[in-house]
């Protein structure tokens, strides 16, 4: 009998347990992973979104939400469509910043090889735009992952990409979106795409600017929050909140020593936890 979860940021739900139940490439990947047990964003907001509801979800940074985004839109773009055209886009997903982009694009590639024949690509600046287009002319592209600004750059300047059949729409961190100066670049990219889609707004505080876009761009949307003693409560979308969420299960340490062993330190840590997961 497989034992239960001990860790206390976790539920006691498995992925497998999820219903709809996710695909057996899914799982696979999954358990390659080293993904077992869901958090509670990811056990609430995954068989809404694997249902085609839209979602509000309030989870701090740590709680586990790129999955729980990432694995519906894979799910979703898998069920619509077996062998998408080229230049057909069937999901995109948007993050504020170059470098959470790439760290959701890293994170997806596992689950997006799963599917067949589906191009994704990641859009974000530091190189030039026209390297961008000329790939997507060449190579075609079915999920994009990118921040506001070089989207709408590639919307602007791209006439063959084709959103009307577009099955899903993420907005991560959606607070640091509308915080940063973004808003005209969605209002404008959300207006190029089909009204019927399912859409999910993740943040980690409910502004009125926030409430704002989740009421332009979603339809009837179920409310998932994760608070700090990390539980999850689902209902309409309704009431704000402006306070941070911390996991409860997110603990930091520090370690002090002279500058010429930090090298040596930083190896004996890695050697000592390398069944963990690792940022240098």
């Amino acid at each position: 009998m497989a034992s239960a979860n001990q860790n206390k940021a976790l539920t006691n739900t498995r992925f497998s347990d999820l219903e709809p139940r996710l695909a057996e490439p899914v799982l696979e990947a999954l358990t390659n992973s080293g993904f077992e047990f869901c958090t509670p964003v990811q056990a609430a907001t995954i068989p809404l979104l694997c249902s085609y509801k839209d979602v509000t979800v309030d989870a701090a940074t740590g709680s586990g939400k790129t999955l729980a985004f990432v694995l519906p839109v894979v799910e979703i773009i898998r069920r619509s469509s077996s062998n998408p055209k080229p230049h057909k886009v069937m999901g995109i997903i948007i993050s504020p910043t170059r470098e959470l982009s790439s760290q959701i694009f890293h994170v997806a590639q596992p689950f997006i090889s799963t599917l067949a024949n589906v191009r994704p690509m990641l859009l974000v600046g530091g190189l030039e735009v026209k390297a961008d287009i000329k790939k997507i002319e060449e190579e075609g592209a079915n999920l994009l992952i990118g921040t506001p600004g070089r989207l709408y750059d590639i919307m602007e300047r791209l006439d063959i990409l084709d959103f009307r059949d577009l099955e899903i729409l993420i907005l991560d961190e959606a607070d640091r979106l509308l915080g940063m100066g973004f808003e005209k670049q969605l209002n404008s990219i959300i207006s190029r795409l089909p009204k019927l889609r399912r859409t999910g707004l993740f943040s980690a505080t409910q502004t009125e600017a926030v409430e704002e876009l989740s009421k332009a761009g979603l339809r009837n949307p179920v409310r998932v929050e994760v608070r700090a003693e990390a539980k999850q409560l689902s209902g309409s979308a309704s009431g704000n909140s402006t306070s941070s969420k911390t996991p409860s299960g997110l603990h930091i340490e520090y370690l002090e020593c002279e500058a010429d062993k930090k090298s040596s330190q930083l190896v004996h840590l890695i050697t000592k936890n390398k069944s963990k997961k690792i940022i240098v």
